[in-house]
């Protein structure tokens, strides 16, 4: 076109150069919007390395947890009865220090101060509302750790690690919102995950942590245990959701009533490992009394704090979420404990006759 010789441009030369000039303008734009996007990466590369920095203990704290001596058994640990809710700030992380090394020091190498670091950079990450907070997620844990301890036997060392870290880390970073009110205000998790938003959430932080230098706990396994043991523990985090609990729940008992469970079934476990994430979650409810009504305090203060935020959205809370319906509260717990609580932990005394104790706790 450029060394045309017989005379002007036609309506064909037009055309095939205005095509070039659309082109051109495209990689100019294509250009730009890679040059914006690198950059914009870059920012957050920066972004996640200062997080990263800001969300890990730091040394002190670690120098300050490994002096203390551990005892050899905390026999008080291996009773559901214990309460949590009396440790201090530095006991909470030195305990989750011991029932992991109770649990695991026979079976699962690791480092002392991996070890160490990933339970205190695992406190951090728990925000401070009222309820879904460290004291939530250690409680957890130490019920796991009962339970594992009655049923040592029952658990392969992969299946038990998976599981206490998953009770450990179940509901980290959580900002006292449940998963319908994520969904509801179109915040930016919701857009992330179209389903069990938090609990997505709570899984990618614990993977977070774990690859943070120093603290894997995991590293001594092998590429294709680690593999097993992380989808393990995402299963684990997954079924704290309280909408899984439900078909999890009617399908395991479908099998135990129809006699044909069978504890060596890779899908049995995995419907019991779910249905024992649920049960640990609800620890407090097979608790003594006194702290039974301590944690249903704090519980429905976050509640009531989601049903107010709701009511500034400009939305209607649920009975349960709405402060001004706080007469009906203890209507509303005793239909939590025969709903849900009660057949929970029905069914874990049925695959796990040893833990038959959360049962009577229950009622």
């Amino acid at each position: 076109m450029v060394n045309k010789t017989d005379g002007i441009f036609n309506k064909s030369d037009e055309d095939a150069f205005e095509m070039f000039a659309v082109y051109c303008g495209l990689a100019l734009h294509h250009a730009k919007l890679y040059d914006k996007i690198r950059r914009s990466e870059q920012k957050n590369r920066v972004a996640l390395e200062v997080l990263a920095y800001h969300s890990v203990c730091n040394r002190d704290e670690v120098a300050k947890l490994k002096k203390i001596t551990l005892r050899d058994r905390i026999e008080e640990l291996e009773t559901y009865d214990f309460n949590g809710m009396r440790l201090s700030e530095l006991e909470k992380p030195l305990y989750a220090v011991y029932m992991f090394k109770h649990l695991f020091h026979e079976t699962i190498p690791f480092e002392y101060d991996d070890l160490v670091r990933f339970v205190l950079t695992v406190r951090k990450n728990y925000r401070r509302v009222a309820y879904h907070n460290w004291a939530h997620g250690w409680s957890v844990a130490h019920a796991m750790y009962v339970l594992l301890h009655q049923n040592r036997e029952l658990f392969t060392p992969h299946e038990a690690l998976a599981l206490y870290v998953s009770c450990l880390c179940h509901d980290l970073d959580h900002r006292g919102k449940n998963n319908a009110y994520m969904r509801d205000m179109a915040t930016p998790l919701a857009s992330i995950y179209s389903t069990s938003v938090m609990e997505h959430h709570h899984f990618n932080q614990t993977v977070t942590i774990l690859q943070q230098e120093g603290h894997n706990i995991l590293r001594s396994l092998t590429s294709a245990e680690y593999k097993s043991v992380l989808g393990l523990i995402k299963h684990c985090i997954l079924a704290t959701d309280l909408a899984l609990f439900f078909p999890n729940k009617a399908k395991l008992n479908t099998i135990v009533e129809a006699g044909s469970y069978n504890v060596a079934d890779p899908e049995h476990r995995r419907l019991t490992q779910a249905v024992l994430m649920t049960g640990c979650d609800l620890i407090a409810s097979a608790k003594p009394w006194q702290i039974q009504t301590e944690t249903v305090k704090v519980i429905f203060e976050e509640f009531y704090e989601q049903g107010d935020a709701e009511r500034v959205n400009g939305k209607s809370p649920i009975p349960m979420m709405d402060r001004n319906k706080a007469h009906e509260l203890p209507q509303m717990q005793v239909g939590f404990m025969r709903g849900i609580c009660a057949p929970c932990y029905d069914l874990i005394a049925k695959v796990l006759p040893k833990s038959e104790t959360l049962k009577q706790r229950c009622e």
